[in-house]
């Protein structure tokens, strides 16, 4: 069925216009995975729904991410609902990129047994709007193939998600003025490695991203020297200790909705610094060290004494620029400082993709005025994590418990823009309401179909002690999280504050 879709320019695109669907879902990556199959469980058997992907295939940024990326947390934890892995590996086990894409494209062809589902790849989305007709408010979209942007197609649908999430653009390399270094992204790394084989590598970035890399330099070429500009520093969620193996799952650890909520308690929407040091005090894989930033990377212990031991350096610094002197390659810092390298060093741009940009992407409401159009977006996001809101959005929407029950929404690319201490709060903060009230408004056995919930990795009897202490402090947490993102709209000026409905008309 997929490969009977999957047509970037020819008359396949073409039969669509003017066609009616009962859902139309724009974005075919982890977010938009699992709003098809939330929704679908909504739709009557045989329900016509659409999926339109710019990508050629499922999987978002699983399909052109680099080819050394694992997942976070342990696999069972990263899926579609509540689908399985069609294998046997420990459930520990980091999936890799290829590994990932297979799984999205698996969760595909299942949840499309329940639909009447057409799928879209190669495909550009120009307009999404709510109209009103003869039938109702209804979700229009305008599409093209990627590479033919005047001929346009135009859908309609009871109802439209869409799932953009982040987004995720491919890397750049770092532009630099040298001739006698290489600059590359992540993606080219092996190739390189292989066409340089004595060259020092500099890793630019300390996050998630650098840290991958620097544990395949070091397991591709063990003898290489490695230095890394780390930036302001990253925390990590240790992953010994939030996700421990074996027996240690009954005695040990924290489920990862008692973090969120251990955190969101200690933020009073001015204390952002503070809640950074309590978070790296209770939860980081580097305790004591002041790193500044926090993205909900996961590392664990073994993989930081792998990179302590293996790299050159660490610098808590930014490149500014690499150029050619009498004496060789000199790196200029943001600080002043300056570091000389080897002629035909290879540079690798990890400083992440998000956010990256100069300006803001274009404001969606979360729900259009009349609730045809449901957006995941990073403009009005109900979780930090585009996933959840794949899962929960359709769930809470489809049942009529969306609007005007508590739920914040958080323009979180304004604020990790302004202050990303503050952005890591405020997301926790969020994450924990969110949940908070799904565990309200939603049936308890329709949460435990959320595979994307990390306190999966627990057993039963800790899930539940968890839940009911959820429930008990539920309507003061609650409270406390709504005064503290108020807090945090009024200090940096960022939309923050209840899910309202908004236009989306034409």
């Amino acid at each position: 069925m997929l490969d009977q879709t999957q047509i970037a320019q020819d008359n396949g695109l073409q039969s669509l216009d003017g066609q009616s669907f009962d859902l139309v879902v724009i974005g075919a990556g982890i977010a938009g995975l699992n709003a098809l199959d939330s929704a679908s469980e909504y739709l009557a058997k045989g329900a016509r729904a659409l999926l339109i992907d710019q990508k050629p295939k499922p999987g978002g940024m699983w399909t052109s991410a680099y080819d050394y990326v694992r997942l976070h947390q342990p696999h069972p934890m990263f899926t579609v609902g509540n689908q399985r892995w069609d294998w046997s590996k420990p459930s520990h086990y980091l999936a890799g990129r290829d590994e990932v894409q297979s799984h999205l494209s698996y969760c595909l062809e299942k949840t499309s047994e329940k639909l009447s589902l057409t799928t879209q790849f190669c495909a550009t989305v120009s307009a999404c709007e709510e109209v009103s007709t003869s039938e109702g408010h209804r979700g229009r979209v305008t599409l093209h193939a990627n590479e033919d942007p005047e001929n346009t197609v135009t859908v309609t649908a009871s109802q439209v998600i869409e799932a953009e999430g982040f987004n995720v653009p491919l890397a750049v390399d770092f532009p630099v003025t040298s001739t006698s270094v290489v600059s590359i992204t992540p993606n080219q790394l092996r190739e390189t490695l292989a066409a340089h084989p004595k060259a020092p590598v500099y890793i630019i970035g300390g996050g998630k991203t650098g840290m991958d890399t620097a544990i395949e330099v070091l397991t591709q070429s063990p003898e290489r020297t490695v230095g890394m500009l780390v930036g302001k520093g990253t925390d990590f969620f240790n992953r010994n200790k939030n996700l421990p193996i074996g027996a240690g799952r009954w005695t040990t650890g924290t489920p990862a909705s008692r973090i969120f909520y251990d955190v969101a308690m200690h933020f009073n929407g001015d204390n952002e610094a503070k809640t950074a040091s309590y978070f790296n005090a209770m939860y980081a894989t580097e305790p004591g060290v002041d790193n500044k930033s926090f993205l909900y990377g996961l590392l664990s212990e073994e993989e930081l004494r792998r990179i302590e031991t293996g790299v050159a350096w660490r610098k808590y610094d930014y490149l500014k620029d690499v150029t050619d002197t009498p004496d060789g390659p000199l790196m200029t810092l943001r600080s002043g400082d300056t570091l000389s390298i080897p002629t035909g060093s290879i540079i690798v741009a990890c400083t992440g993709t998000l956010f990256r940009d100069h300006g803001l992407n274009t404001p969606k409401p979360c729900l259009s005025t009349h609730g045809t159009i449901l957006s995941i977006t990073t403009r009005d996001a109900v979780h930090f994590l585009s996933s959840v809101g794949g899962f929960f959005l359709p769930h809470l929407h489809y049942r009529g418990v969306l609007k005007d029950k508590g739920f914040y929404t958080i323009d979180i690319e304004d604020l990790f823009r302004k202050d990303k201490q503050a952005w890591a709060a405020a997301t926790s903060a969020q994450a924990y309401l969110t949940q908070a009230l799904a565990v309200q408004n939603l049936p308890l056995m329709l949460l435990d179909r959320c595979g994307l919930d990390l306190d999966r990795w627990y057993p039963f009897p800790r899930r539940m002690l968890a839940l009911i202490k959820m429930k008990a402090g539920a309507s003061k947490d609650i409270a406390h999280c709504h005064l503290v993102l108020d807090r945090v709209r009024d200090r940096f000026d960022v939309q923050c504050g209840p899910l309202t409905p908004g236009a989306r008309d034409a």
